[in-house]
């Protein structure tokens, strides 16, 4: 189960949504805690992991076997709206994944990813004294096979952005979750200089009128609150194409 605070910040996402009549899937919904909350929302959900799903309130839906990986083993167009919260940094294949949920979503339909946010200041500044990210603070157990060492391909919130215009989705909203006092000790001193060297690296290096506009757009999700301060985000977007 996610953190109280990360929970929250995705119940709060969902409510805002109209859940009659949606039908959602939940991936990699371990213990079950999210199927249950969007279940409780209206939804009629669909629970998957890997390994069988635990019991949860009749209604529903409990699917094994679903690697992140591959293929998802569902229809085209089938779903309104995922749910995948806390996951994408454990995923090897991310951008079909991302390809993946494009599909089995329906024009309009909503993803919801929350990961650790490597970008808050607290996380740039243990970068930049120990070389490790929020999420990774240590180097993986040497036993550790990729797939299974803890948030080893931890994503970058420009990253995720890339993904998700690139398979047809546009982001809808940022939420913070946890924000330490640190955070915002830190954005109070660094953010002007952050704004100067984004805007000269970012903005005016850029002779392109039209990627110039984009990076305007991730310029202004990238001095987001969420991303500056969160220890996790979460990320709404919606797709846009057929």
């Amino acid at each position: 189960m996610p953190n109280n605070a990360i929970f929250d910040a995705i119940s709060s996402a969902w409510s805002t949504e109209d859940p009659v009549g949606k039908r959602i899937l939940d991936l990699s919904c371990g213990g079950g805690d999210s199927a249950e909350m969007l279940a409780r929302l209206g939804y009629n959900v669909v629970a998957t992991d890997y390994s069988p799903p635990p019991v949860m309130t009749p209604g529903i839906e409990r699917v094994a076997g679903v690697d992140l990986n591959a293929f998802l083993p569902f229809r085209t167009a089938s779903f309104d709206a995922v749910d995948l919260v806390e996951v994408i940094e454990h995923i090897e294949n991310q951008p079909q994944l991302i390809r993946e949920l494009a599909r089995v979503l329906k024009p309009g339909g909503v993803v919801l990813i929350s990961t650790p946010n490597v970008l808050n200041l607290m996380s740039r500044v243990r970068f930049l004294f120990t070389g490790f990210l929020r999420g990774r603070v240590r180097p993986a157990h040497y036993s550790s096979k990729p797939g299974q060492a803890p948030n080893i391909y931890l994503l970058h919130f420009y990253e995720l952005y890339y993904l998700l215009f690139h398979y047809g989705f546009e982001v809808a909203g940022l939420s913070k979750t946890r924000v330490k006092f640190a955070a915002r000790l830190f954005t109070i001193l660094f953010w002007p200089f952050m704004w100067l060297f984004s805007f000269i690296t970012v903005i005016r290096a850029e002779k392109d009128p039209v990627q110039r506009r984009y990076n305007w757009q991730i310029l202004s999700f990238l001095f987001h609150p969420a991303l500056l301060l969160s220890d996790n985000i979460v990320v709404k977007a919606r797709k846009t194409q057929v």
